[in-house]
């Protein structure tokens, strides 16, 4: 009876592959986890990825930040992806060549190996299996690596602004380039223009920093993300008309601004 741990945000969020794994005879242990969303073994860890999840993490550049932590700590790091990846160009407009070219990193860059699963049932199965081979064939032990490391203060620096909304660790990196100190980017966002980063991005931190935190701004942000969505594509979908694209990011941020200037007007005369 293989042990797995899982990590604790997975746990909440999967419970169909939970149960699946118990009912194939799995011990299931929650933990918070550092890296991944399941361990198996002291050298195997997965972090399992839908389809859609696969192709945004590919886009604001989360994939390979992943990738990067889970091969220095693991011998054998594994991505799972649940769902038709093959078909995720037709809703989010990311040319499949970006795709492929992502899988070919991992492989090759990152040395991780790629499992591909029909669905939730189906990753059960992959994990559980994964797990009963590396416990009793492999005679491996079940142990977690930590993640923490001491990150330099370039690291830290790249980190904290790749954590805004739509930015990822490429922008990041460009940004700090131009700007120097992420003190000095801040104050200037409204010029990250000059590194590729979209107006419509632009928009949307300037909603983060400048929202005061309250049950209230949790709408305004909800509905905002849907511009960040469009915009993390940019990078990967060169086939899309600019101008098409455009127009639609503009005809959003018109219908917002109209609706904000509207609630001003109605709290005013209140």
């Amino acid at each position: 009876m293989p042990i797995i741990y899982v990590d604790s945000r997975e746990h909440k969020k999967a419970q169909e592959i939970i149960k699946e794994l118990r009912r194939l005879g799995a011990t299931v242990i929650e933990k918070m986890l550092d890296i991944g969303d399941y361990v198996v073994s002291e050298r195997v860890v997965i972090e399992r990825k839908s389809a859609r999840d696969f192709a945004k993490s590919i886009i604001d550049g989360r994939l390979f930040d992943q990738a990067a932590r889970m091969r220095e700590k693991y011998e054998k790091p594994i991505i799972i992806v649940e769902g038709n990846l093959w078909k995720v160009d037709k809703y989010m407009n990311i040319n499949i060549n970006c795709v492929l070219g992502a899988l070919i990193s991992l492989v090759v860059k990152f040395n991780i190996t790629v499992l591909f699963s029909r669905d939730k049932s189906m990753t059960a199965y992959l994990i559980y299996d994964l797990a009963k081979m590396e416990q009793e064939k492999e005679k491996r032990g079940l142990k977690t690596q930590t993640g923490k490391k001491n990150l330099t203060i370039r690291e830290l620096q790249v980190q904290f602004l790749a954590s805004l909304p739509g930015i990822g660790v490429k922008r990041a990196e460009k940004i700090l380039e131009e700007f120097k100190t992420p003190q000095n980017a801040l104050a200037n966002v409204r010029l990250w223009t000059r590194v590729g980063v979209p107006e419509s991005t632009i928009f949307l931190i300037r909603k983060v920093l400048q929202t005061p935190y309250s049950e209230s701004s949790r709408e305004v942000l909800d509905r905002q993300v849907k511009i960040d969505e469009v915009v993390r594509q940019e990078s990967c979908q060169e086939e899309v008309s600019r101008k098409d694209r455009g127009l639609g990011i503009l005809r959003y941020l018109e219908q917002s601004s109209s609706s904000e200037d509207g609630s001003s007007e109605g709290s005013s005369q209140g």
